[in-house]
């Protein structure tokens, strides 16, 4: 007789150590389990895809009357012993006359079951025609698989298990870290070997690092929490930069492929075939990611005995690459780890990593040199986020061009991509890298004056007079021996901005010269450039009116090139020429129109700019709350680009004059309180404040951030009234700050609309706020927070 079947309490292992987030990976696994019959988890391995499944097979448990069953294949490498493997797991009698196969699907005929078979990933063909040849035989049966890959079934759902997400903060004080899952792991694996130990504002940065730097696969970040028995965080981060091999386990009963990271990195290294791998090794020579483009670009022409574009989906396929949906077209991306196991790889062949630096290198100084002109046209925005997107290969091109002594090149990419860095706010990069490569005298003069004049650029940008004036003339000394009308013209147009920015007397007359060299010499481009310098070197100026001619002007050659930015940059500069001039309420329509053409954030220098106008001109209107916001939100953006409006003595009177007039009618206190509001803004609410879609009242904003108690929000807004056993259980539920914020409001009755205008965020992200609130919950309606709000605060205060 057959042995009966284990109860279901039987068929899954148990749980050793805690389980940490993945509440909306659960929540959608239950979503397939309930209407497909094979759900496979795909991803990289050490991305936690065993422990999901196991948790996602015991929330659905209940729905199976013959039990949950879990079948591990890692230690199994003959695939002609599956079949035997799972009938042992069901206790099937021994088959006489039919196949193990055969036998296995009477035994699960009429049985309503849930399968968990787990590591599929070395036996895929074999674990294909099984789980095919079941599900054909036993209607009751589903199945739940892990692999690095997908079974390429009909009846397959695939759901891919991503890294725990890591935000690219800098500045940690006063995150909510309880809302990282991965910095949550490292602490609860941290605590087990040491007990007591907690984030602290010494600590916190080096986790977060150490989170970020194995892009937060759970495996990876449990191996380096083990190190806290015996190092400190620093100390992890610091081995983990030199060696990622500090990531072994000590555990005896660990299976040997996860071990360390190194061997489950192997592991996935031999299950791909040769072309695979050596595409895997010479995708190492990007970094940050990259495009198909760039991909067939560099490795195209490597010897690949295949298509580039069909070994990049066999690689998706088995989870070594992610895909990352962008804007406009897909990238990949190797996880870091997986990098750097290509990269020591790709090391050892010698000349084959050369050759791919090469073509890596000149890949990009193309894509930059297309970017330049593209920065100029319609496409801006798009080229904008391609070079974005790109910066880190951008970088480790300059950087491979320094290593190999190829300091023309080298130049001729740091100086295409100048206006890139002026727009991106990005003036200590860009002068870093234009300095190390002009220092060397390579280089064709016109590559070098280009350079020279996009290093003026930057350093008048951060307010360095000192710089400017040695680079002013080093440039002069470079046109000295050139006929060149068009090079010749950028250092006296970089002589005219010096003098705008410094508040010094003849940028106008600097500026016209320049602009008449670039028309003899037909440089459309640099016509306009410059033309934009010279509206808002008369804005400044005592006869702002003298603004009109060159604005109209510049916005005729702007249409006419398909140019938003610089037409945007000199509606700027208008907004004041017409403000000095006596109309605020014209100016500060014309100043709203360039931060509305801007506020897609494709350029943070003229958002800035925008923002900090329109302060000034809202303060003459006697609006001081908005312009104490909106000159918190700027400086923010001016300390991310390393400058202020001190650099710029020609606009810092109106900043100081603005200001001080705010302060005065709305007290110290007030402004501060208001100002940090703004500092903590995000730039959709910044732009909603500055174009008037969002009121800003001196009570309200004040009373949300000055002498705030224990209920005020980490944000600086108030939070709602909320009883203490509903703050309590909010933050049991895993609701963030924000989100216990939101659900208080809708408590309160509030609108969507309304909850935007009060916590001075979009109403997208209200509407996503409230969503999570609800998830979180477990409730389908607004009326069920608020009526189970209420039962809180009555039986808890």
């Amino acid at each position: 007789m057959p042995a009966p079947p284990r109860s279901s309490n039987e068929g899954l292992p148990a749980e050793l150590t805690s389980f940490v987030g993945r509440q909306a990976e659960r929540a959608e696994l239950r979503r397939l389990l309930g209407g497909s019959r094979l759900v496979t988890l795909v991803g990289a391995g050490g991305v936690g895809k065993t422990r999901l499944a196991l948790r996602a097979a015991a929330d659905v448990r209940d729905a199976f009357p013959d039990g949950v069953w879990w079948v591990e294949l890692a230690q199994l490498r003959d695939p002609g012993l599956l079949a035997h493997l799972v009938s042992a797991t069901f206790g099937c009698p021994p088959p006489t006359d039919q196949s193990v196969l055969e036998t296995l699907r009477g035994h699960l005929a009429q049985k309503q079951l849930l399968i968990l078979l787990d590591n599929c990933e070395h036996l895929a063909d074999a674990c294909a025609d099984l789980v095919d040849s079941l599900l054909r035989g036993c209607p009751g049966l589903r199945i739940l698989a892990t692999s690095r890959e997908s079974l390429r079934i009909d009846s397959e759902s695939t759901y891919v298990v991503a890294p725990f997400p890591v935000p690219a903060e800098t500045d940690l004080d006063g995150v909510d870290v309880s809302g990282c899952d991965a910095v949550t792991l490292f602490l609860e694996r941290a605590r087990a070997v040491r007990s007591g130990f907690d984030l602290t504002r010494d600590n916190r940065a080096a986790v977060w690092g150490i989170c970020r730097l194995v892009d937060g696969i759970p495996l990876a970040i449990e191996l380096a929490a083990v190190k806290i028995r015996a190092l400190l965080p620093a100390d992890v981060l610091r081995l983990l930069t030199e060696n990622t091999r500090i990531l072994r386990r000590d555990g005896r009963r660990v299976p040997e492929r996860q071990r360390t990271l190194r061997a489950c990195i192997d592991w996935s290294f031999e299950l791909c075939t040769g072309p695979e791998q050596r595409l895997w090794t010479q995708l190492s020579v990007f970094s940050g990611g990259f495009g198909l483009d760039a991909a067939e670009g560099v490795c195209g022409a490597s010897g690949l005995t295949e298509p580039v574009l069909d070994l990049i989906l066999s690689l998706v396929d088995k989870s070594i690459l992610t895909l990352e949906a962008g804007p406009e077209n897909a990238r990949f991306r190797l996880l870091e780890m997986l990098r750097q196991y290509g990269q020591e790889r790709l090391e050892s062949s010698g000349e084959e990593e050369a050759a791919l630096r090469r073509a890596h290198r000149d890949w990009f100084l193309d894509l930059s040199t297309r970017a330049e002109a593209g920065l100029l046209g319609a496409d801006r925005r798009a080229w904008l986020s391609r070079l974005r997107r790109d910066h880190a290969n951008l970088q480790r091109a300059m950087e491979y061009c320094a290593e190999a002594n190829d300091h023309g090149r080298g130049l001729a990419l740091a100086g295409s991509l100048h206006r890139y860095w002026v727009a991106d706010g990005r003036f200590d990069e860009g002068r870093t890298w234009l300095a190390r490569f002009l220092d060397q005298g390579d280089g064709s003069i016109h590559d070098r004056i280009r350079a020279v004049h996009a290093a003026g650029w930057l350093a008048t940008l951060q307010g360095d007079p000192a710089a400017s004036a040695r680079i002013l003339r080093q440039g002069a000394d470079l046109v000295s021996g050139t006929r060149d009308l068009s090079a010749s013209a950028l250092i006296i147009q970089l002589g005219g901005m010096d003098a705008l920015y410094t508040g010094r007397s003849g940028a106008i007359d600097h500026l016209e010269q320049a602009l008449a060299q670039f028309r003899l010499a037909g440089d459309i481009n640099r016509q306009l450039e410059t033309l934009a310098l010279l509206t808002v070197a008369a804005a400044l100026s005592a006869t702002p009116e003298t603004a009109r001619a060159y604005h109209a002007e510049c916005a005729e050659i702007a249409e006419l090139q398909h140019d938003p930015c610089l037409r945007s940059y000199t509606a700027w500069a208008y907004a004041i020429a017409t403000w000095r001039a006596g109309d605020p309420e014209a100016a500060l329509s014309i100043a709203r129109d360039a931060l509305s053409a801007t506020s897609s954030r494709s350029d943070q220098l003229s958002l800035t700019l925008c923002l900090e106008a329109i302060a000034w001109i809202e303060a003459s209107r006697g609006r001081h709350a908005t312009t104490a916001v909106l000159l918190g939100t700027a400086d923010r953006l001016w300390a991310r680009m390393g400058t202020s409006t001190t650099a710029f003595p020609g606009l810092f009177r109106f900043r100081r004059e603005s200001e001080a007039d705010s302060r005065r009618v709305l007290g110290h206190h007030a402004f501060e309180a208001i100002w940090t509001r703004g500092t903590e803004l995000s730039l959709e609410g910044a732009c909603a404040c500055g174009l008037g879609d969002v009121e800003i009242t001196p009570s309200a904003t004040a009373t949300a951030t000055v002498d705030a108690d224990a209920d005020a929000d980490a944000d600086g807004q108030p939070a709602p009234v909320i009883g203490v056993a509903a703050g309590d259980r909010l933050a049991a539920a895993g609701l963030t700050r924000r989100e216990r914020q939101v659900a208080g409001l809708v408590a309160q009755g509030l609108t969507n609309k309304e909850i935007a205008a009060r916590l001075v965020i979009s109403l997208r992200t209200v509407e996503t706020h409230v969503q999570q609130v609800l998830t979180k919950l477990g409730f389908h309606s607004r009326g069920k927070v608020a009526s189970w709000l209420a039962g809180q605060h009555a039986g808890g205060t």
